[in-house]
């Protein structure tokens, strides 16, 4: 058995000299090759990979160029569009979707150890103080707290549940064509008259991400038409109000066209003077809810909107009072522990 497991090595090992510019090794007869397979190897599969602990002193682009390279060294090829690093300013980590077998994943640790002794690895790519961290990502990974920023997701990803402020849509079929224009009504209209929120086409209500095809000029006449539809809003709606980004989809089935999420948010409306409520260009009213809108809203409804929002509005300035009433009603205590102050003026 040893002498097969020699030959499984060398067959690992020949795409990196080929990228190093040397020769290639000869290739094992067909017949050898097909025995080792079958008694040793596994057929390669797609698993998610999870890197902790990276140092978040380096930049995205940095983080992704040095892990590319780490993997490599550790016979383990990537392409760069398969790595995913999320960097926020204390922490930094990334994704990478890799198809190799099963035994090659679970020797990851003692290779990683062994290249890290032979100074194969540069120590610099883990965070001060922490040792680099490689397992596989169990179980569909949580990007609800990084969403909002994200440059690119993976197909499959788990985004977590709808909210007040989360609506997912899986936009299939002819969606962009169809049902677009009426949601980006709806859900901005809803985002509006509550607290903001986003708009996700190419997720499953499930919260997995799926994608849709979105061409570049599928993504300019998106453009033009939430453009347009917000145009009529009234009041109106600035520009500074919402963001319209087209987030790439990694797969591993390669597509004509690619795949991407379409990520409409709505910011917080600003502090106003006086309750707000936001239309339609159709003249039309809605609010969000917990995981849904309502409406179109009735007169009757919209009055009890705004006699709500005004209770809220009481209800703070009742606060206010009530919290510097209790300062002044302190301060006077005090004036009566002290007791009257005599002054005694001496003239020279």
């Amino acid at each position: 058995m040893t002498p097969m497991k020699r030959s499984v090595q060398t067959q690992v090992s020949e795409p990196f000299t080929e990228c190093w510019g040397e020769e290639s090794l000869p290739e094992l007869p067909a017949e050898q090759s097909l025995t080792e397979y079958s008694d040793l190897e596994e057929a390669p599969s797609a698993h998610t990979l999870y890197v902790g602990h990276l140092n978040p002193q380096f930049s995205v682009p940095v983080l992704a160029c040095l892990l590319r390279d780490t993997l490599e060294r550790l016979e383990m090829p990537v392409a760069r569009e398969h790595i995913e690093v999320v960097r926020r300013p204390r922490k930094a980590y990334a994704l990478v979707q890799v198809t190799v077998r099963r035994d090659t994943l679970a020797s990851l640790p003692w290779r990683l150890q062994t290249a890290l002794e032979e100074h194969l690895i540069l120590k610099e790519l883990a965070a001060r103080g922490k040792e680099l961290l490689l397992s596989e990502a169990q179980g569909p990974f949580s990007h609800r707290e990084e969403i909002v920023g994200k440059d690119q997701l993976f197909q499959g990803a788990f985004l977590g549940s709808e909210t007040r402020n989360m609506e997912f849509k899986r936009g299939s079929g002819e969606y962009l064509s169809l049902a677009f224009k009426h949601h980006v009504r709806r859900y901005v209209c809803a985002f509006l008259n509550s607290e903001g929120g986003s708009l996700l086409v190419g997720v499953e209500d499930s919260g997995l991400v799926r994608g849709i095809h979105c061409s570049h000029r599928d993504e300019d006449r998106a453009r033009l038409l939430v453009d347009s539809i917000l145009q009529g809003f009234k009041p109106q709606v600035f520009p500074d109000a919402y963001t319209l980004t087209f987030v790439p989809v990694i797969s591993t089935s390669e597509t004509s066209v690619p795949l991407k999420v379409i990520r409409l948010t709505v910011h917080t409306p600003k502090a106003q003077s006086q309750p707000q409520l936001y239309q339609t260009d159709q003249g039309e009213v809605f609010l969000r809810r917990d995981g849904s809108i309502q409406g179109p809203l009735s007169a009757s409804a919209i009055q009890e909107w705004c006699r709500q929002r005004w209770l809220v509005e009481l209800g703070k300035l009742e606060e206010r009072v009530k919290v510097l009433t209790m300062e002044k009603e302190q301060l006077q205590q005090q004036l009566q522990q002290h007791g009257p102050v005599s002054c005694t003026c001496c003239v020279l």
